[in-house]
């Protein structure tokens, strides 16, 4: 299988936010035809409109939108809830900055594997200027998150492609939460 290029990650800006059922995301991801067949439980090809709700990057980017008979990688869409929320990494990950005072915050590997421990409750103290705050609200841009509620798009290499303020916003109107995006590079 070719290797993989990595994913765009969207997901509610509150990473505690939940949805009791999928069914409202998932029909207005149809409905703007962001999203097509689906493949299995949670998988599904890209729609008709993908290429006008997500911008990419550059002037004539190669993006294989079907299954292939040799099993290459190709750009889908995944659907994945969480029981709780899960922070999310990859090798293009870049230290977190602080709420408030903005420098990078080291060290945040071993934060966020005790975050992991109790996301809820769990608060990190900045070494530089000492203010508290939950590690799952750092500022990562755009490299990492966390949350309960993802859409994988798979097979799209980091900074590559943007989703539109149309995207954001008609996920924000079907959830009734503010989303955002990152990028994940195994």
């Amino acid at each position: 299988m070719a290797m993989h290029t990595g994913r765009l990650v969207l997901t509610p800006q509150d990473p505690f936010f939940t949805l009791p059922t999928l069914d409202g995301i998932t029909g207005c991801l149809r409905q703007i035809d962001f999203c097509g067949e689906q493949l299995d439980q949670r998988r599904f090809l890209l729609g008709e409109r993908f290429l006008q709700l997500v911008s990419f990057m550059g002037c004539s980017p190669h993006i294989e939108l079907e299954p292939t008979d040799d099993d290459r990688s190709f750009c889908h869409l995944q659907i994945l809830p969480m029981d709780q929320p899960i922070f999310l990494q990859g090798r293009n990950t870049n230290p977190p900055r602080c709420g408030k005072c903005r420098r990078r915050i080291q060290g945040w590997e071993r934060i966020m594997e005790e975050w992991q421990k109790q996301p809820q409750d769990y608060q990190a103290t900045c070494p530089h200027c000492a203010h508290s705050q939950n590690p799952a609200h750092y500022q990562w841009r755009q490299t990492a998150g966390s949350g309960q509620l993802f859409l994988y798009v798979e097979n799209i290499f980091p900074q590559e492609a943007q989703p539109s303020a149309s995207l954001l916003n008609t996920l924000a109107e079907a959830s009734g939460a503010p989303w955002h995006h990152f990028f994940i590079q195994d």
